[in-house]
């Protein structure tokens, strides 16, 4: 045991010798190297405290020791309470990544500048924090948090690991669990299989919770995953699995028998049902007689509630409403929720509670229809259904109908206390974000606030992100009744079937089959097919076909079914009843009523399919259980190969690659996703637009503008060649997405073709005729108060692209006239040129001319935009001034271009305009950057200029000695400069210093870029040395295949996610107009391969 002791002691000792900037992989042999599982949630909580049942001490975003002994650390929100420290991807993620028990924790220290150490039993876990007083203030809380525990007191770290394995051991022998716990009793455990993601964990129930680890191993260690609280869960049961249902998650098990399932099952039930001590909350809620049953079936002592319905419920009843969806049910226990049981809360609830409510969602239910305690659970979600779902009992409020006047009563409503008549209007189909027309309270919400109403707040905060409005709930479907069809075909249906070809047929789904039949009465039928064969649901327009109305139906086998009726409802009724049969179950509650929906061939998806749902411009990419939202109209990329060419969709988030299909659903897709992608022919909201949600069109003619124009003489007075702006402006209609600015179109062409898209794009800016009016009418008010007052209105009431726009535009315009000593373009002359153009008017009316000027005049009081924001821009602008007034005396002075260039990371609107002669190198333009912007490097940084190529998910580091402005109007529409810290310059410094002869040989993965078409990697055995990079098909090989001149070649790194390359690490090399990639296994090879690139090509001067 001595022997055992010293060997771990001088084990410690020889850690914590290694240097903090760990280099080598071995030095890394006791820290956290294996990356936990992800668990992301499908709903967040609207209070994130309520998922944490221990009152957090201390949280914030710490990096974390790198898996797998990679050298960049990864940041993650870490959490510490007086029983563990968990960390979490992201601050609103409910389960965790890690959960580290504080009884397995022997000590914390510090790890060098800026780190520190959570050491346990058998592992090291290191944390890097943005400072030192960080660290401390983490040391701190740890310390305080280990040391109030009362076996800790007195105790030397040698002391305290003897007696850590001595509980292990007696736990062990006992048959026990390790030191997760303070307590060893588990209720049960074992090793259980998750389908998504398709893992095994073992499990742990204990203290009505289930708790998740890697293996046996680190649950006897301490070292959990997540914990999952079952008082807010639900169980559902099938054959040899379960799932547990939680408010922000779905979990799913596989388990090896029945016997094993139901032993599993037995124990989580009565963990959810164990009774707990009656509350607060429920002392106080049972106080008023009508809160005593429950609101549905009337059951004694309800614990469970829907905070957004105001309705008390029993356990039954909450598992039906659970299956409505967060969306339209909020469920809650009454028990264990105390920070989100408010005294507010409570008070809304009492005001409310079953009684009033039911007179509202049960004022006309048949005697038929209520439910008691012995309905079933099939009944009890049918009805939960029909009464908040449908709103098929409900009271008609004697606005319904009226969106306006609905809209205008919740206004008025929610500054007095009547709560009843909210509530009502708000289930009637009142906008819970209407304006109120109060530019300081401009929702009912803030409205409210502002009167000190404090139960129409609470009955408003919970109902923010509720569906009022009718929607559709997942149940297990079955609908019957007459639709009208035409004979299936196996192609897509382009041409008009008109009314007579369509037959009426009795139609009924029902157990996982769609049948149809020539009458009701019919026994035999016309044709079947099960619902798992159906791959897509499309709702066409009203009016392609006879039928107003029309479903189509597309098959596995390629067949494709045309359904018709008179009326939406039906036609609608059918596609939700089919979708929900169609969807896997894990993901049957994700879409809503759609246009299009169904599953394709997807290099994301699981088993190379994925599930979407198209509405309008918003798709759902469903992968597995994980759920994506995409805005088509806000896309960077969306490539559609001609004929059998696959599809690529790129947004902020990532990529997803279809693969061709020759199945008649697949055009159908390719249409609706170009349809939704926005059209040049649309108003201002349907155009395709940028991330800050404003038209591309705009804002790339403003940028270009902004580099070459800005103190252009007559820049938007003078006319472009109206060949090349009709041109170019075709170009923007078709996909402005991939418009490039070729040399053969001058600033004026640009900028005429700027003035043309806001004078013929439909609607106007100011959306529409009569509201142009309305802005016109402003101009004949004297009193400047008011009239700045009527714009700050009119500007409320525009839809947010078309606000977003005008606030770009005349931002844009102010810096403009800001430079009007050199350009001529004073605010009386743009008012000239944009009064117009903005109203779409022939030029008669002088008034558009004084709007404008006034708009632009008083911009920052019109767009609530803070002065010292503006004076930023106007700051670089008079540094161009100052330079310029500087050289005019001499003749020889360099000529000098504007240059765009965006601080650490690109953001709308936050680029930095710089002056840039002709021999600035890039060295200089960074310290002219880093002077503007009022930063002082520390010593041991360095800050450099990258050249990012956004679409190619590619950047390189300028050699500091380049020169900026030739390089600079070579770039791309798709690319910009950006200065920040150098991510690798010290790494490389490191790898080369000491080296007489700089060569590297080695194996890596290549492919040749043609497009984005090639993903074929082929590991090559690659010689870069004495200035050529050289390509062999393997080892033994002595025939070069491949040979690059390393002077003629520019280096670049990245993650081409398109290509689907097998690692991270990747470098691009561009000769001329070919690309080749080369993958790397880690980041350390990845270094030394580019570190010799960049040393062969620069020599000393790197």
């Amino acid at each position: 045991m001595a022997k055992k002791e010293e060997e771990k002691s001088r084990t410690l000792r020889n850690f914590r010798s290694l240097s903090v900037e760990e280099d080598r992989r071995h030095s890394f042999f006791m820290r956290d190297r294996e990356e936990s599982i992800d668990l992301p949630c499908s709903h967040f909580p609207d209070y994130p405290k309520d998922s944490h049942p221990e009152p957090v001490v201390k949280s914030g975003w710490l990096d974390k020791t790198p898996p797998k002994g990679g050298k960049r650390f990864q940041r993650r929100w870490v959490q510490l309470d007086h029983k563990y420290l968990r960390y979490f991807q992201n601050s609103k993620e409910v389960y965790s990544k890690r959960m580290i028990s504080l009884q397995c924790v022997s000590a914390v220290q510090p790890a060098g500048d800026q780190r520190f150490e959570l050491i346990t039993l058998n592992r090291t876990f290191l944390f890097k924090t943005e400072s030192n007083q960080m660290r401390n203030e983490w040391i701190k809380s740890l310390e305080e948090v280990l040391s109030s525990r009362p076996q800790s007191q007195h105790k030397a770290r040698s002391e305290w690991i003897k007696s850590l394995e001595e509980v292990l051991r007696r736990r062990q022998q006992n048959g026990g669990g390790g030191v997760f716990f303070k307590s060893c009793l588990a209720k049960t455990e074992g090793l259980l299989e998750m389908t998504s993601p398709r893992t095994k964990v073992y499990t742990v129930i204990n203290n009505n919770r289930i708790y998740l680890f890697k293996n046996r191993q680190e649950y006897m260690n301490g070292l959990g995953i997540t914990d999952i609280d079952l008082s807010k869960a639900s169980l559902k049961e099938s054959s040899k699995s379960f799932s547990v249902i939680t408010p922000y998650r779905t979990f799913s098990f596989v388990v090896e028998s029945e016997a094993e399932r139901q032993r599993w099952c037995a124990c989580l039930a009565e963990c959810v049902r164990s009774s707990a001590p009656v509350s607060r909350v429920c002392e106080k809620l049972w106080s008023k007689e009508f809160n005593r049953v429950c609101a549905d079936c009337g059951a004694d002592s309800p614990e469970w509630a829907s905070v957004n319905l105001c309705v008390l419920l029993c356990e039954r009843c909450a598992d039906a409403h659970r299956c409505l969806g967060p969306s339209v049910s909020k469920v809650f226990s009454l028990k264990g929720n105390d920070q989100l049981w408010t005294e507010d809360l409570i008070k809304l609830f009492l005001q409310l509670g079953n009684g009033k409510v039911n007179s509202f969602w049960a004022e006309n239910i048949p005697s038929s229809e209520i439910l008691n305690v012995e309905s079933s659970s099939s009944e009890r979600l049918a009805y939960a259904t029909a009464k908040y779902l449908k709103g098929t009992f409900r009271k008609q409020h004697h606005l319904s109908g009226q969106q306006e006047a609905l809209n205008n009563a919740l206004c008025a409503a929610v500054k007095g206390s009547n709560i009843v008549e909210t509530f009502r209007l708000l289930f009637s189909g009142a906008d819970i974000n209407s304006s109120t027309g109060i530019p300081e309270f401009p929702t009912p919400l803030a409205l409210a606030m502002h009167s000190g109403q404090t139960n129409q707040v609470e009955l408003l905060k919970h109902n923010q992100k509720s569906d009022t409005v009718k929607s559709e709930v997942n149940t297990a479907p079955s609908l019957s009744g007459y639709l009208f069809k035409v004979a299936s075909a196996n192609r897509p249906i382009t041409e008009q079937k008109p009314r007579s070809e369509f037959t009426q047929r009795w139609c009924s789904l029902n157990a996982g089959m769609f049948t149809y039949y020539k009458t009701e009465q019919m026994t035999h039928r016309c044709g079947s097919m099960k619902t798992s064969e159906i791959i897509c649901l499309s709702l066409n327009s009203p009016g392609n076909h006879g039928f107003e109305h029309t479903l189509e139906i597309y098959t596995d086998a390629g067949r494709v079914y045309l359904f018709g009726a008179d009326d939406i409802v039906t036609i609608k009724e059918w596609f939700r009843a089919i979708s929900m049969a169609m969807l896997p179950t894990a993901l049957s509650s994700v879409c809503g009523l759609c246009d299009r929906l169904g599953r394709l061939l997807c290099t994301e998806g699981s088993l190379g399919t994925g599930w979407f749902c198209l509405s309008g411009s918003m798709l759902q990419v469903l992968l597995e259980d994980s759920v994506q939202d995409i805005n088509l109209l806000r896309l960077h990329t969306l490539t559609i190969g001609d004929g059998a060419g696959d599809v690529v969709l790129g947004w902020r988030g990532g990529y997803v690659h279809l693969s061709f299909d020759q199945r008649p659903h697949f055009p159908g897709w390719i249409s609706s996703l170009r349809r939704g992608a926005g059209s040049g022919n649309e108003m201002l909201s349907q155009q395709q637009l940028t991330k800050s949600g404003i038209p591309i069109t705009v804002q790339r003619c403003i940028e270009y503008v902004t580099r070459h124009g800005l103190m252009s003489a007559g820049i938007y007075r003078k006319s472009g060649t109206t060949s090349r702006v009709s041109a170019l402006l075709d170009s923007f209609q078709q996909d402005a997405r991939n418009v490039c600015f070729s040399d053969k179109f001058g600033v004026d062409d640009v900028a005429s073709t700027l003035k043309r898209f806001l004078r013929e794009v439909k609607g106007g800016v100011f959306n529409g005729e009569d509201n142009s009016r309305n802005w016109l009418k402003v101009a004949d008010v004297s009193h400047h108060r008011a009239k700045l007052s009527m714009y700050q209105n009119l500007l409320s009431e525009l839809p947010e692209v078309n606000r977003e726009t005008l606030k770009v535009l005349l931002n844009h315009l102010y810096c403009v006239h800001h430079l009007s000593e050199f350009n001529q373009m004073t605010m009386g002359n743009l008012g000239i040129v944009f009064g117009p153009t903005l109203f779409q008017t022939d030029g008669s009316d002088p008034r558009t001319y004084t709007v404008v000027e006034e708009m632009i005049q008083n911009y920052c009081a019109i767009f609530n935009v803070p002065e010292e924001e503006l004076q930023k821009e106007l700051d670089a602008t008079s540094l161009i001034l100052n330079k310029i007034n500087d050289q005019t005396s001499s003749k020889f002075a360099p000529s000098l271009s504007i240059c765009a260039v965006y601080i650490e990371k690109k953001e709308e609107g936050a680029e930095l305009l710089v002056q840039v002669g002709s021999n600035v190198t890039a060295k200089q333009l960074v310290l002219q950057v880093l002077e503007m912007r009022g930063i002082e490097p520390f010593a041991e940084e360095m800050w450099t200029c990258y050249e990012v190529q956004e679409k190619e998910e590619m950047e390189r580091e300028l050699h500091f000695e380049e020169k900026v402005l030739p390089f600079y109007f070579s770039l791309g529409p798709d690319c910009h400069l950006l200065v920040k810290k150098s991510q690798y310059s010290n790494d490389i410094k490191n790898y080369l210093s000491g080296k007489n002869e700089v060569y590297k040989v080695g194996t890596l993965r290549v492919c040749e870029v043609k497009g984005d078409k090639n993903r074929n990697f082929i590991s090559h055995q690659c010689e870069l040395t004495k200035g050529t990079l050289k390509l062999y098909k393997d080892k033994e090989s002595s025939l070069c295949e491949k040979e690059w001149s390393v002077q003629e070649g520019t280096l670049y790194y990245g993650y081409r996610s398109k290509l689907s390359p097998p690692t991270p690490w990747g470098l691009i090399l561009v000769c001329g107009q070919q690309q080749w990639y080369f993958c790397c296994d880690n980041e350390d090879e990845f270094i030394e391969w580019m570190a010799t690139f960049l040393s062969l090509q620069c020599g000393e001067n790197r």
